[in-house]
C-alpha cells in the first residue's frame, strides 16, 4: 500500500506553537499513508513560514478572509481525494496509533460510514475530569446528542462520499458547527465508537470557540435547523420528546441569562424562540 488512504485537514488560526505540535502528532502516526492540508484561516501571520515544516505530506492553504472552523474544514477536505477523511483541531494531539485503529475499523466495519474515539482532556497540562454526561458512545444517540456535543472533530473519521453527500460543516455557523453537523449525520447513519483515548484535547490560556458566550444561542439555532430538516424523518417521532426538552431548556437558559445581564433585545428574541418550541411541541403531540 503506497497510495494516500486518509486526507487529514487541520484548520488553523494563529496559535502557531500549538499548530506545530498538532502537525508533529500526525507525522508520528504508525499508519503512514496520509496527507495533511493545513488551512491557514486568515491568520495574522503566514503560518507556513512560521511552522517551517518541509515534510512532503504537508501542504498549506492560506485564505484571505476568515472562514471559521467549519468553512476552513470544508475547504481543506475539498483539496483531497483519499477515500477516508479526518480532521484535527490545531490545539489537539493524536496518539500515534489513532489513524491505524480508525483505518482498521473502517476496513472491518463496512456498514459504518464514520467512527470516533475516546479522548483524554488536559487543562493547562493536567488531566481534566470528564463527567458521565460527556461519555462517548456509538450508534444513533440523538437523545444525548440534542443536549451536548458528544463527538470531537479531532476524534472522528469519515468515508469521503458520506461526508461530501452531507454537505459538510455549515459555514454559516461560526460556533457549534460540529454540533449542527453531528445532528444531521446521526439522523442518517450510526457512528462506530472506539473506546480508546486516541486524541488529547487541550485547553489552556488561549481562546477556544467552545468557551464563547454565544455558544448556547448557536445550539438553539442548530436544533431549529435540525427540526426543519428532519421533523418528517422516521427517527423524529421516537426522539421528539428529548428534542423539545433540550430545545426548551436551552431557550430558558438563554432567557435567564438575558434577564440577568439586562439584555432586553436578547430577552425578546429568546422568549420568541421558547414560545415557538413550546408551540411546535403541542402541535406534534396532537
Amino acid at each position: 500500500m503506497t497510495e494516500t488512504v486518509v486526507d487529514v485537514v487541520i484548520p488553523a488560526y494563529n496559535r502557531v506553537h500549538l499548530l506545530r505540535e498538532a502537525i508533529e502528532s500526525v507525522l508520528r502516526q504508525s499508519f503512514p499513508h496520509f496527507t495533511i492540508v493545513v488551512v491557514d484561516d486568515a491568520s495574522d501571520e503566514d503560518l507556513q513560514s512560521l511552522v517551517g515544516c518541509n515534510d512532503p505530506r504537508v501542504s498549506f492553504l492560506r485564505v484571505g478572509k476568515n472562514l471559521g472552523a467549519g468553512g476552513a474544514r470544508n475547504l481543506g477536505a475539498a483539496q483531497g481525494r483519499a477515500p477516508l477523511l479526518a480532521f484535527l483541531d490545531s490545539d489537539d494531539l493524536w496518539h500515534r496509533d489513532k489513524l491505524q485503529r480508525q483505518v482498521e475499523t473502517m476496513q472491518t466495519q463496512p456498514a459504518f460510514e464514520w467512527c470516533h474515539t475516546d479522548e483524554l482532556w488536559l487543562r493547562n497540562g493536567e488531566p481534566a475530569r470528564q463527567g458521565t454526561a460527556y461519555r462517548k458512545q456509538g450508534g444513533q444517540f440523538l437523545p444525548r446528542a440534542f443536549e451536548r456535543c458528544l463527538i470531537s472533530p479531532s476524534a472522528a473519521m469519515f468515508r469521503r462520499p458520506f461526508f461530501e453527500k452531507s454537505g459538510g460543516f455549515n459555514a454559516n455557523f461560526r460556533l457549534c458547527e460540529d454540533f449542527e453537523l453531528w445532528l444531521r449525520l446521526l439522523s442518517t447513519s450510526p457512528i462506530y465508537h472506539i473506546p480508546e483515548n486516541l486524541v488529547t484535547k487541550r485547553a489552556g490560556d488561549w481562546p477556544q470557540l467552545s468557551a464563547t458566550a454565544q455558544i448556547d444561542r448557536y445550539r438553539v439555532l442548530a436544533l431549529h435547523r435540525y427540526y426543519r430538516s428532519f421533523r418528517n424523518s422516521q427517527l423524529f417521532p421516537e426522539n421528539q420528546d428529548f428534542f423539545y426538552a433540550a430545545a426548551i431548556r436551552k431557550c430558558e437558559i438563554l432567557l435567564s441569562g438575558a434577564a440577568r445581564y439586562g439584555n432586553q433585545r436578547g430577552a425578546i428574541r429568546y422568549q420568541a424562540w421558547l414560545t415557538l418550541f413550546k408551540t411546535l411541541r403541542t402541535r406534534d403531540i396532537r
